[in-house]
């Protein structure tokens, strides 16, 4: 039987309304563009994904079914002090320390909640960048260790015919204004590694083989759905800058080539995982989806 990744998208947000309209939840974008890679490096490969929104509060009602855990990309802030971002927090921390089979990936406030949630005790936070904004297509410099790490146990899933040797470099879509502060060059367990750099930002992303990835950048997102989150968002801008941005927006990227390197850690074996840690959470878990 093919192998199947099953991914809890943890929506952290409601996208603006044409892109509502055309994908109805961040958790589509990722689960397509998953697909379509599985379609050209891994085609026994079968992605299945559910959506949950954790704004609402709302959690897979057991682990038993779930590979993989997917936090997406949200307008607040992971040091927010509100109740689901408080909750998402502790969901993460119970998921990587009782569930060790199970994977995490997160992108932009998943990235930044992953980071601060799993890495506070090493010193690691997440504040507001003051150098502001990373916005539009930018080039992220990959960390070598990282490149080299990236999905070795997963080649037995992979085509043979098609080259997924890691690139130097990757360029994906960004829109954010908060960032990863790692106290030092030393400072992540040695299990990790930082995953590149641009730049604007220093930290584009952690990554602890079999176990947790992610990523600042948005490589789910194109030309048309960063442009309209920046309608909104950019609305009161001054109008040269709006324009700017728009015109960084407007640009290739390499979001397939980033989604097979997702879809890569996604088959990765259980490098670190225990046996016998998996299990159902049970009342620790928030309520039940809303049917």
């Amino acid at each position: 039987m093919p192998p199947k990744v099953r991914i809890a998208m943890l929506n952290a947000d409601t996208p603006v309304p044409n892109v509502l309209s055309a994908w109805d939840t961040y958790g589509n974008m990722f689960h397509d563009l998953l697909v379509a890679a599985a379609s050209r490096i891994a085609p026994d490969v079968e992605i299945q994904s559910i959506n949950y929104d954790t704004q609402r509060l709302e959690y897979p009602r057991s682990l038993d079914e779930i590979d993989v855990i997917l936090v997406t990309g949200s307008a607040s802030s992971s040091y927010d002090d509100k109740v689901w971002i408080k909750r998402l927090d502790q969901f993460l921390i119970d998921v990587y320390t009782h569930h060790p089979r199970i994977k995490i990936f997160g992108s932009c406030f998943g990235h930044q909640l992953v980071c601060e949630c799993l890495l506070r005790d090493y010193g690691v936070r997440v504040e507001k960048d003051p150098k502001g904004w990373e916005l539009g297509v930018k080039e992220i410099k990959l960390n070598e260790t990282f490149r080299k790490r990236l999905g070795k146990s997963a080649k037995s899933f992979l085509k043979t015919d098609r080259n997924t040797e890691t690139p130097e470099n990757l360029r994906v879509q960004f829109v954010h204004a908060d960032h990863v502060m790692i106290p030092s060059p030393d400072a992540l367990p040695s299990s990790w590694v930082a995953v590149g750099t641009t730049s604007h930002c220093a930290v584009q992303g952690v990554y602890e083989p079999g176990r947790v990835f992610t990523l600042q950048g948005h490589f789910e997102f194109n030309r048309f759905v960063n442009t309209e989150i920046m309608k909104v968002f950019g609305a009161t801008w001054e109008p040269q800058l709006l324009q700017e941005t728009f015109e960084a927006i407007d640009a290739d990227d390499d979001a397939e080539v980033a989604a097979e390197m997702v879809l890569q850690f996604l088959l990765e074996k259980e490098e670190l995982a225990g046996s016998g840690a998996h299990q159902v959470l049970g009342g620790l878990l928030t309520p039940p989806l809303a049917e």
